[in-house]
């Protein structure tokens, strides 16, 4: 099993290299750059007042208003405290023996499998074939499993699944009787209509599709942690008797359904990524040694073809830490591929351009 380490640990690098945590620009960790609404941090000030209060132990009115944006009914939900919590429930509350996984991808839907005794597979995407998915394969592969772990817009390639090529994997997976959990963590940040990519208003019918979400990445909660599953409700049942109560405290849920529904920061926060992740692709393309992937997501998976003084993409972040205060996730840990590939969040032009500039130091000076 591979290690689990993840990006965001602005702490970590902060002692090792006493840079002071506001000095650093930190690309490793995939959340929205535009932060948190002036009005979301105002309601989070009014509402300590019901910090002395135990919160909804299901979280059932966050629950209510997320049906309504997705029109699904709150029986097809589990809130948790963040994605993560969800993607240990799962293996846990369906008691699964056999999982397949696509890989590269987060490392959690391994580790959640292995700690709960699931004997793991893995489809492993080939560099050579610009990690796209050999349908044929995974189709041979399917009947042998009882659930399915896909990421959607993949972490960490950046790669999204057409609408086409999720309707077979989920006939695929009906047909044989195996769980599809797809994560879609990152699905927000998609440029188009995000809504012809998702499955969440597939959930109501399809017995045997899980579809993971995290509000953290998006809306930028990541220390405070919330997330979601869509289901069956004959799935829901089975994960939310699994849940300890109270796991989702008053600050996320009165915050969750708010930014929810928060139209103007959506379109906004979409605009803004697509603008600076266009400007950032475009700066990344005229560094020597640097393959992009294509990006749907609101980060950027490259790979070293020319190291420069940098050996491998651990060389290449420690030197950007050490010598710029710049953060970028190291992808050699992930199953399926080697030291050369990096992961770079958008963030603001003024960071961005920090990026670059580190990045041609390190790569061409």
């Amino acid at each position: 099993m591979l290690k689990n380490e993840h990006g965001g640990n602005i702490e970590k690098v902060s002692e090792k290299y006493r840079i002071a945590p506001e000095r650093i620009a930190d690309f490793s960790a995939n959340i929205n750059p535009l932060g948190l609404p002036r009005k979301i941090k105002k309601m989070i000030s009014v509402s300590t007042a019901s910090l002395t209060r135990y919160p909804d132990p299901r979280a059932e009115q966050l629950k209510k208003e997320i049906a309504k944006v997705y029109k699904l009914k709150a029986d097809n939900l589990v809130i948790g405290n963040g994605s993560i919590e969800l993607i240990y429930l799962i293996p846990q509350a369906l008691k699964i023996k056999k999982a397949l996984i696509i890989t590269p991808a987060f490392s959690e839907y391994e580790a959640a499998a292995g700690l709960y005794g699931a004997k793991i597979e893995f489809l492993v995407t080939k560099e050579k074939d610009d990690f796209k998915v050999d349908f044929a394969k995974l189709a041979k592969l399917i009947p042998k499993t009882e659930i399915v772990f896909i990421c959607n817009p993949n972490n960490p390639t950046g790669a999204l699944f057409t609408k086409k090529q999720m309707r077979l994997l989920m006939n695929i997976c009906g047909r044989n009787g195996v769980f599809l959990a797809v994560d879609e963590a990152f699905m927000d940040f998609v440029d188009d209509d995000a809504g012809q990519f998702t499955l969440l208003r597939k959930v109501r019918r399809n017995k045997r599709l899980i579809v993971i979400r995290s509000l953290t990445k998006f809306f930028a909660l990541a220390g405070l942690r919330l997330g979601y599953i869509a289901a069956h409700s004959s799935i829901t049942k089975r994960l939310a008797a699994f849940q300890y109560p109270w796991n989702i405290n008053v600050l996320a849920q009165v915050i969750g359904q708010e930014m929810i529904k928060d139209n103007e920061y959506i379109k906004k926060s979409r605009e803004f990524i697509r603008r600076e992740k266009r400007f950032l692709i475009q700066k990344l393309a005229k560094i020597p040694g640097i393959k992009i992937y294509p990006a749907a997501a609101n980060f950027i998976f490259c790979k070293l073809e020319q190291h420069g003084r940098a050996k491998s993409a651990a060389a290449l972040c420690e030197q950007l830490a050490k010598e710029a205060g710049v953060i970028i996730r190291d992808c050699g840990n992930f199953r399926g591929l080697n030291n050369k590939f990096f992961r770079a969040a958008v963030k603001t032009r003024k960071d961005n351009t920090r990026l670059i500039a580190a990045l041609k130091k390190a790569l061409i000076s």
